[in-house]
């Protein structure tokens, strides 16, 4: 399939991009909102090779491309002036999910979604003073060098306000340049210095609370958010012909005042009082704190929730220029888990076990990157995370005890380490290397002596008398991915589905949020929503399971996945979680198509072997070679 032609033709019989108001993809199709459907040449959109077909649905127009539906969306954002969805408008905001659950997946989105593209920022600068560390310790501390490369280290933290306010601009679909500006605001030198003046400040007759916004993180965060509820207002209520004039005028003059009075306040007290809370667990049981956080840190890592303690990292290292609690911790966890893999890549019997555990050691204790560890390794044989979570903990309480401090954001690892050492000696650094021993030696051991239940010894993670089967009898078993009402897939309301446009399948009505892998393989996509997973088999056999019907509109709420792409999967491994409640109380339809889409490719039919009901992990069809 030519992609740049597919991609040419769908704009062309689409009304061209004039026409286009909105562009989005999901799982299998490209999803347009158009100024005027009437435009649409419909019957030239169906003879375009690659488009499987077409549908209307929720004031979208719907091409359905299949597996190849990420490359055709690049190619239109290639040769158009399109974005995906920062090209639409900003008067809609999506409803959110009212319930804490959902409002903390939002949150938490928003904060990754905020913070992740500033961690290069960080990371930079912070290699820049601890270059500049170096040249104290070697003795130039007073020469012109060294006091520059101080004001350029010290530039990305002090500006670290912009940097948030243009990742959260992106993040949230606003103005970037106004959302810029009025952060600017908040770091003016004259306002500066008459906060710290100890004058009282007002506005308006309205008292404006003094605080230093420099090196601050969730003050710009909040000045964004007011900015993307201010804008599509002021857009509402300016004419056309003023827009250019009165809509910067008047979103200036409603958001800087609140975010002056209220919101930069605001901001500036919930990173005081987090920070706080954690001096005060940290001043009086420092032991106990580092132990528990080190202990408990595979866990927030697993869940994201590691990334709601960045802003008080980020604040800490500009402010004090280092860190005593998240990356001390960190530096204990990746080489717990780094010396666990590697006692599993020593221990087990398993060829692809010992292959994928030696990389995922290499990657936690080189690179300091422990997701390959935990999610292919310990949480899969689980024994091993119990050992991690042991040994890390014991070095937690060192990292107390010592109060370790790191003065570099990133991830800990051989690369990384000269990130704790001190401007004042070699002594912190000497307790790092303490921790490292201690975390890697103890959950070696422990990995070794615990144990974990080995996988056969094959080298695709599966069964062998099963492929030995298929190779006999030309047909092998795959497991239901999830327990429900079996339901056929004629029967889908999607005509995308039901007209079996991407492939032969079944589909379930689940019965619990909870999908797991019906075989061996691969993951080949895990979409960025959780709301859909592309599966490969070891036999070659292509599946997409797809979680409810435009479930793609919820944004990933309500949807957890366990794996990445490219992961290897066991079949029975969790892949992914959905909250049944949520989904259904926004209105979507929870029937999960299961799609095999490259049958004809691979001459495999199916035979379906369960009837009305079915339970996770057992037998749900046969793939029978179309040869015998």
């Amino acid at each position: 399939m030519d992609k740049k032609k597919v991609a040419s033709d769908i704009v062309d019989a689409i009304g061209g991009e004039q026409n286009i108001v909105e562009l989005k993809h999901c799982m299998t199709r490209l999803r347009f909102v158009l100024e005027d459907e009437s435009l649409i040449k419909e019957d030239e959109i169906e003879k375009i090779d690659g488009v499987a077909g077409t549908m209307k649905k929720g004031g979208q127009y719907q091409v359905i491309i299949g597996s190849n539906v990420i490359s055709v969306y690049e190619e239109i954002e290639k040769q158009t002036s399109l974005k995906g969805p920062a090209s639409a408008s900003n008067d809609e905001h999506p409803k959110g999910n009212w319930t804490i659950k959902g409002i903390l997946n939002s949150l938490l989105d928003f904060l990754v979604g905020c913070l992740t593209p500033a961690i290069p920022v960080v990371i930079g600068f912070g290699m820049l003073k601890l270059v500049n560390i170096l040249i104290g310790l070697a003795g130039f501390k007073d020469t012109s060098t060294y006091n520059l490369l101080d004001i350029i280290g010290d530039t990305g933290f002090y500006f670290i306000p912009l940097v948030i306010a243009y990742t959260a601009s992106k993040k949230l679909n606003t103005d970037t340049v106004l959302s810029l500006i009025i952060t600017s605001v908040l770091l003016h030198p004259r306002l500066v210095e008459l906060m710290q003046s100890g004058e009282t400040i007002s506005f308006l007759k309205v008292p404006v609370y003094a605080s230093n916004y420099a090196y601050s993180v969730i003050p710009a965060l909040l000045a964004t958010w007011v900015l993307s509820i201010v804008l599509p207002r002021v857009d509402k209520i300016t004419p056309g012909w003023t827009k250019t004039i009165f809509k910067p005028l008047f979103a200036l003059m409603i958001t800087i005042p609140l975010v002056l009075i209220v919101f930069a306040p605001l901001g500036a007290m919930i990173g005081s009082v987090v920070s706080q809370i954690f001096d005060v667990s940290r001043g009086n049981l420092p032991w106990l704190t580092m132990m528990v956080l080190t202990a408990l840190l595979p866990i927030i890592i697993m869940t994201g929730m590691h990334h709601a303690i960045n802003p008080i990292v980020f604040t800490s290292l500009a402010t004090i220029g280092y860190d005593n609690l998240l990356l001390p911790a960190m530096l204990a966890t990746n080489f717990a888990q780094a010396a666990a893999s590697f006692a599993v890549a020593l221990k087990s019997k398993n060829k692809n076990l010992k292959s994928v555990a030696s990389a995922a050691a290499i990657s936690a204790s080189v690179a300091g990157i422990t997701e390959p560890a935990l999610f292919g390794v310990t949480l899969r044989l689980k024994r091993p995370l119990i050992a991690v979570m042991i040994g890390s903990g014991v070095a937690g309480l060192l990292v107390g005890i010592l109060d370790l401090k790191a003065y570099v954001f990133a991830s800990p690892g051989l690369i990384s380490i000269i990130q704790f050492i001190s401007p004042s000696g070699i002594s912190n650094f000497i307790s790092a290397a303490i921790v490292v021993v201690v975390s890697s030696v103890l959950t070696f051991i422990l990995t070794y002596v615990i144990g974990f239940k080995d996988l056969e010894d094959n080298t695709n993670f599966s069964n062998s008398s099963e492929k030995s089967n298929l190779k006999e009898t030309g047909k092998y078993e795959v497991q239901s991915p999830m327990s429900g009402d079996i339901v056929r897939l004629e029967d889908v309301n999607d005509s995308t589905f039901s007209k079996k446009l991407l492939g032969d399948g079944i589909a379930i009505h689940p019965s619990e949020g909870k999908v797991y892998a019906p075989f061996d393989g691969t993951v080949q996509v895990m979409f960025q929503t959780g709301h859909a997973i592309g599966l490969k088999s070891d036999e070659g056999d292509e599946l997409l399971i797809h979680v409810g019907l435009d479930t793609v509109k919820l944004d990933g709420k309500g949807f957890t996945p366990h794996v990445d792409n490219n992961a290897v999967i066991q079949k029975g491994d969790l892949l992914l979680e959905f909250d049944r409640d949520m989904i259904r109380t926004a209105g979507f339809d929870l029937i999960t198509p299961l799609i095999f889409t490259n049958l004809k490719d691979t001459k495999m039919k199916l035979e379906i072997q369960a009837e009305n009901t079915v339970q996770a992990n057992t037998r749900l069809l046969h793939l029978v070679s179309e040869n015998i």
